[in-house]
């Protein structure tokens, strides 16, 4: 089936966290020079990725955390740290490998894309901003301005909706076992696994469709035309 629409996630599929807090490590560096100790941005950098839990961590148990843990001289309010992250993470958005040229390449064929991503509207519209990835996408689901999130299926119907298919006709792609994999599934969706972030829960089987990269999309739809009698 080749869809009609391809649906995203957006922290660790379409951005590269890891990479992302390492160039946010870097401006941490700079606007805190007077409050650390002599180090390294990949220094603060490791210690943000140790007590983030891929964004996983409520943000106030990870700021009260690095204020414990990174290496200051003087350190700042948790607010303070607080209000630094919401200013600059979103502005240190790396894309992952591939990522616009799996766009540009699936939006070439007439595929509606859209994005499906848990969080804050202040925190996830910036990074969309930040990437550019406005002129490619029919949908943009954000589960704070829908009151639902991932994987409650109610979200991925409103995103479809507005992508204007089916979900027989839609392929979802994300990293997340439970929110991403089985909350497309449940819907009908064509659920497909972006590998490497987290291991698969051993209690569900794995999923039929996986990829490492990006990139690999374009091949799956390459594959699908092909394959369309």
């Amino acid at each position: 089936m080749v869809p009609q629409a391809i649906l995203f996630d957006v922290d660790e599929t379409l951005i590269d966290r890891t990479q992302s807090i390492m160039c946010y490590a870097e401006r941490l560096q700079r606007d805190f020079v007077d409050r650390l100790v002599p180090t390294t941005a990949p220094i603060i950098a490791a210690t943000i990725i140790a007590a983030d839990e891929r964004g996983y961590r409520p943000r106030e148990e990870l700021f009260r955390a690095l204020v414990q843990h990174l290496p200051w001289q003087t350190p700042p309010e948790v607010l303070h740290l607080h209000g630094h992250w919401e200013t600059w993470f979103p502005a240190s958005s790396v894309a992952r490998e591939g990522l616009r040229e799996t766009l540009t390449a699936l939006h070439a064929q007439g595929i509606r894309l859209g994005v499906i991503t848990n969080g804050a509207v202040q925190r996830q519209q910036p990074k969309i901003a930040h990437l550019r990835l406005r002129p490619y996408l029919s949908s943009v689901m954000i589960s704070e301005a829908i009151g639902v999130k991932k994987p409650d299926r109610r979200i991925f119907v409103r995103a479809l909706a507005e992508v204007g298919c089916h979900a027989s006709q839609a392929w979802f792609v994300g990293d997340h076992p439970v929110n991403d994999v089985l909350g497309a599934a449940a819907v009908g969706l064509r659920p497909i696994w972006l590998t490497g972030v987290h291991s698969w829960p051993t209690e569900h089987p794995e999923p039929l469709w996986h990829i490492r990269a990006l990139t690999e999309l374009v091949a799956m739809v390459e594959h699908e035309r092909n394959d369309t009698p």
